[in-house]
């Protein structure tokens, strides 16, 4: 891990450390046989062979718009390929749902995926339930609950990448922080934002 460089970490480097035997997370640690079980599954996902294809946009690219079809995990995957880019990096990663149900569900599946405990490295936070801790570096959020950070840290300080998905349901909420991370990127030109969205619903978005 001591090598990887922020915005210049290649698939290839992160899929080394995710392969090998010792936990990247856990001095002393190897990873559980439930851990390369997930993670045959996640390298049969078409998302991963696309991972340094994404990382060369995130690298490139302060704003990001992907689309994927339903079922293809972005909202688990995608995560974890930024979660390794901004291992050296000061700030957090926040993933964002519409729904609580898939907070709590896409926090758990990523952690399970991690080979880590839900509220370590992987958390969620959402309105009268949160399970986090201050090293958490990769937390799951409702749009409602990343809005109320955004009414006291306006340009989003503690983070390092904001991940919005569904973004093409248009929610109040979403919308509201679209709008609101237009002006934050532009006081802070380090904070990469990726809208994660349905294929199908593409077009009539960017519209």
């Amino acid at each position: 891990m001591d090598k990887l460089q922020r915005n210049k970490t290649t698939a290839a480097q992160a899929i080394a450390i995710e392969d090998g035997k010792d936990h990247p997370f856990r001095p002393g640690e190897t990873h559980s046989t439930k851990y390369f079980d997930l993670l045959k599954q996640r390298r049969a996902l078409p998302v991963s062979a696309k991972r340094q294809e994404f990382l060369d946009a995130y690298h490139q690219h302060q704003v990001i718009v992907l689309s994927s079809e339903p079922g293809s995990e972005r909202a688990i995957q995608i995560p974890q390929f930024i979660f390794f880019d901004e291992w050296e990096g000061n700030g957090k990663i926040a993933c964002t749902h519409t729904r609580r149900i898939e907070v709590a569900s896409a926090a758990e599946r990523t952690a399970a995926e991690m080979d880590v405990h839900v509220g370590a490295e992987v958390g969620f936070a959402m309105r009268f339930d949160k399970l986090r801790h201050d090293q958490t570096e990769l937390l799951y959020m409702t749009d409602r609950t990343l809005l109320e950070v955004a009414g006291k840290q306006p340009n989003f300080n503690d983070f390092a990448c904001i991940i919005i998905d569904e973004a093409h349901e248009r929610a109040l909420a979403t919308d509201m922080l679209l709008g609101l991370l237009k002006v934050a990127i532009s006081q802070r030109t380090d904070l990469k934002v990726v809208v994660m969205l349905a294929t199908s619903d593409a077009q009539r978005f960017l519209d």
